[in-house]
């Protein structure tokens, strides 16, 4: 796993570097990050969705009770992402409900990627939800120091003293807020292909077709969003600017934490090295 971390962190890096030198402008590179790292990002959303209704129990109910369940789930969804867009358009309440996301964000990365070390040596299966102290500490660590590296940027800076007046965070020109989230998202989502692609090695000795199946699942999953992006930008932008809302992307990824936990529980497990 300290090796997929590392070809990750390698990968993120140089994408964002390759990224600087092609687009020197900041607004350039924000276009280029709405055509890259989100729609990869809403490949790893779905792909988690489709995943997991496979994994699902089947149970037995008529088509009646299937549809009216339906119906309620895609109310929900459109009445919690109403409320959602509400909240992050109220100055009152953008910045509580901003920064919760945000945060939970990090907190799913983090736990990610602590599970899938331990997912690496279980046979690449994901266990429920780490705990313990060692696990909580990490979590707290890591989350405060992508907090404070997201708030010393220029951007947040602005945002922070709209807010909350002077605060004592010193700021830094490394790399915009734009591009810390496009890194995070990025380096969440090749964890994931290194982790599937360890799985399909392994799962290859027992039967190649089906470890053809998950790489050819993995890889459709992720380019079928990139397509659409890109096609959407090139000839109906007004659609794309909309679909490529950060406020619309925050929604599902939500969404997708509260989902993907849910489905895996909490069960008292130590957390890997």
């Amino acid at each position: 796993m300290r090796r997929n971390r590392v070809l990750a962190l390698v990968i993120v890096g140089t994408a964002l570097g390759l990224l600087r030198w092609i687009a020197p402008s900041p607004s350039a590179r924000v276009a280029w990050l709405s055509l890259v790292a989100l729609p990869l990002a809403y490949g790893h959303i779905i792909g988690a969705a489709r995943f997991s209704l496979t994994r699902a129990p089947r149970r037995d109910q008529d088509a009646a009770t299937s549809l009216l369940f339906t119906a309620f789930a895609i109310s929900c969804v459109v009445t919690l992402s109403a409320a959602c867009a509400s909240a992050l358009s109220t100055p009152a309440l953008q910045p509580l409900v901003l920064g919760a996301i945000l945060l939970l964000s990090a907190w799913h990365t983090i736990e990610n990627d602590c599970a899938l070390g331990l997912a690496c040596r279980d046979g690449f299966r994901l266990g429920p939800l780490l705990q313990g102290p060692r696990w909580l500490a990490i979590s707290l660590v890591l989350t405060a120091a992508f907090a404070l590296a997201a708030a010393s940027t220029r951007e947040a800076l602005v945002f922070t003293r709209v807010y909350f007046g002077e605060l004592r965070i010193p700021a830094q020109s490394w790399f915009s807020l734009d591009e810390l989230a496009a890194g995070v998202i990025l380096y969440h989502t090749i964890s994931w292909w290194l982790f599937f692609e360890d799985r399909a090695r392994a799962l290859m000795r027992r039967s190649p077709r089906d470890a053809a199946r998950l790489r050819r699942r993995v890889l459709l999953l992720h380019t079928m969003p990139l397509a659409c992006n890109a096609a959407l930008y090139l000839w109906l932008p007004a659609v794309h600017f909309y679909v490529a809302a950060p406020a619309l992307y925050l929604f599902w990824s939500t969404l997708h934490v509260v989902h993907t936990a849910a489905r895996r529980g909490f069960a008292r497990r130590a957390a890997p090295a």
